[in-house]
């Protein structure tokens, strides 16, 4: 007796390491190769190459949503960060991007947290998100970063600006590629403090833009060494009604967008697009995919959240700017439902694998002590 129960012992712990090897291989291909097989399919778009001056490789995303103190479940936490650092690492080893640009909402509780829990935020931010020395990291505020516009009190803004060196509406020239960054919680056209800010610092641009171009009166005005249209990068998006006129956009219900909430306000994109006059646009904001000619003319990318707690199916974009030209392509990751079904498929396969050995070795053992 006692030597059976020492053989079913021994066959019951080698069952489990069976299970467990199987289990460790279905959890480290769902986390780990499972996002290399997807963010490999995406590549940089086509575009014009000039062998003197190769286009610019720039990756953009938005709505990261870092959880705070107050809001979700700590595995929830730990879950989409996960899955946001995965995502971000994989893609940035994949296509080496020489800048990635983050379009708002970084944080999800920015607005409520004290300053120390803010400084462990950035902490955060600058673990999941890093990047090698040669691709520059570039973050823009959100709505969730310091509030609403009622909600943006100075010291959420400069708290922002101190850490990440933008706020109001800033000029970041890349290789002769030119990007205005807006914060579109300063484009209320209220006339405080905030908003006036960011409307002089819009205009002061339009001045560089104009006298690269040798327009109006430039004294003491710098200039560009090369000029080309500006690329837009901001939180919301210029003003649209609804998803109606996206060329493609997500499988989401048409809804119609509020002013000021949902997209800037038709007097603010008027005034930008006076102003810098544009040649493409970057959104985020709506957690959704959209691509349009807007109203003004431009073309405009809003992108989707980066995160699986507001999206089944997350994505960003990899664009390649000249000069004159710009092309985007729609980067897929791996859809939250596709990796739940695999977990579920694979987890029962190696419980149903495992048995099955267990009860042939259960079998095999019985007929063995028969014959002998």
């Amino acid at each position: 007796m006692g030597e059976g129960n020492a053989r079913r012992k021994m066959k019951f712990r080698r069952f489990l390491t069976k299970l467990g090897v199987s289990l460790f291989c279905l959890l480290f291909f769902c986390e780990y190769v499972f996002y290399y097989i997807v963010i490999s399919q995406c590549s940089w778009p086509d575009i014009q190459k000039n062998d003197q001056n190769p286009p610019l490789k720039v990756m953009l995303l938005a709505d990261t949503h870092l959880l705070g103190p107050y809001r979700g479940h700590w595995f929830d936490k730990l879950r989409r960060e996960w899955q946001m650092y995965r995502s971000f690492q994989t893609a940035v080893e994949l296509f080496r991007p020489e800048a990635v640009f983050i379009l708002g909402d970084l944080f999800d509780e920015g607005k409520w947290v004290t300053d120390p829990e803010f400084s462990n935020y950035v902490e955060r931010y600058q673990n999941l998100f890093s990047v090698p020395d040669s691709t520059k990291l570039i973050g823009i505020v959100g709505n969730h970063d310091i509030g609403f516009h009622y909600e943006a009190r100075q010291r959420l803004t400069r708290r922002f600006e101190e850490n990440f060196h933008t706020t109001g509406v800033s000029l970041l020239t890349l290789r002769d590629i030119h990007f205005v960054l807006v914060n579109s919680i300063a484009m209320e056209g209220d006339g405080c403090n905030l908003c006036s800010e960011a409307e002089s610092q819009l205009r002061n641009i339009s001045r560089i833009f104009r006298c690269s171009r040798n327009i109006g009166n430039c004294k003491d005005v710098p200039t560009l060494s090369s000029y080309s249209k500006p690329i837009l990068l901001q939180h919301y998006p210029l003003y649209r009604e609804s998803d109606r006129d996206c060329q493609e956009h997500d499988p989401i219900p048409l809804e119609l967008y509020r002013e000021r909430w949902e997209v800037l306000s038709q007097e603010s994109s008027d005034l930008i697009g006076e102003l810098i006059s544009p040649r493409i646009a970057f959104s985020g904001h709506s957690h959704n995919y959209c691509r349009l000619v807007n109203r003004l003319g431009i073309m405009e990318y809003t992108i989707s959240s980066f995160s699986w707690r507001n999206k089944n199916n997350p994505n960003f974009l990899l664009a390649a700017f000249t000069p004159t030209e710009q092309a985007v392509h729609k980067c897929n990751m791996p859809r939250e439902s596709t990796v739940m079904t695999m977990y579920a498929v694979g987890g029962l396969l190696a419980i149903i694998l495992a048995t099955i050995q267990w009860n042939c070795a259960n079998i095999l053992n019985r007929r063995h002590t028969k014959i002998f």
